[in-house]
């Protein structure tokens, strides 16, 4: 089957990109990345696509009980006055190739600036019922090997890296690093099979 360039963009702009696990990596990111696919040209090939989305992924490390979001838009639709931003920030970037169209297998990346939160599930507080523990200014990038689940070659696997320079609520600065990765596949039988593959959040 061919995709007609007419047929392959609103496909791709109706991703967006939503994970709110509460299971578990990633390898952290340090710096963050400073590659920007906007300005990247491409010569006006119709199998990569790019623009600009909000993005919102949360997830939890069940080692410690500490949930990381990681947004470029208010939590819980601005319901959390005391948690995250309380507007809209700049959108990521994203890039979307088109790698085999025979059966529409779509390979995604994304990458901004988010807001990170860590709550504490552990501890009640105010911040969707939980102890907010550190919040600030980091990076994020998003990564899909098959973003619409064609599940090619019996695989599909995507996950998140985050970093920020974050202060906790007592006013220290800590470091923050998280990641989280996962896939689904078939099994044997033919039924479908998920996996949180690793998720951490780290304070330090």
């Amino acid at each position: 089957m061919r995709i007609r360039r007419s047929a392959l963009f609103p496909l791709l702009l109706s991703a967006l990109v939503v994970s709110c696990s509460d299971q578990a990596p990633v390898v952290p990111l340090e710096d963050g990345p400073v590659f920007n696919w906007m300005n990247n040209p491409d010569n006006g090939n119709f199998r990569i696509f790019r623009s600009q989305q909000h993005i919102i992924a949360c997830w939890t490390d069940s080692k410690t009980g500490l949930r990381g979001c990681h947004a470029t838009v208010p939590l819980g639709g601005g319901s959390e006055p005391d948690c995250g931003l309380q507007h809209l920030s700049d959108p990521a970037d994203w890039q979307q190739v088109l790698v085999d169209e025979d059966v529409f297998r779509v390979v995604a990346n994304a990458i901004g600036a988010v807001w990170i939160t860590v709550r504490d599930l552990n501890t009640p507080g105010d911040c969707f019922g939980a102890a907010l523990v550190a919040e600030g200014w980091g990076t994020m990038h998003y990564t899909d090997n098959d973003q619409f689940g064609t599940v090619v070659n019996n695989t599909n696997a995507w996950g998140f890296m985050a970093a920020g320079d974050l202060t906790t609520t007592g006013g220290d600065p800590a470091k923050y690093n998280g990641h989280a990765r996962f896939n689904f596949t078939f099994d044997k039988d033919g039924n479908f099979v998920f996996r949180p593959l690793s998720l951490e959040v780290n304070l330090h």
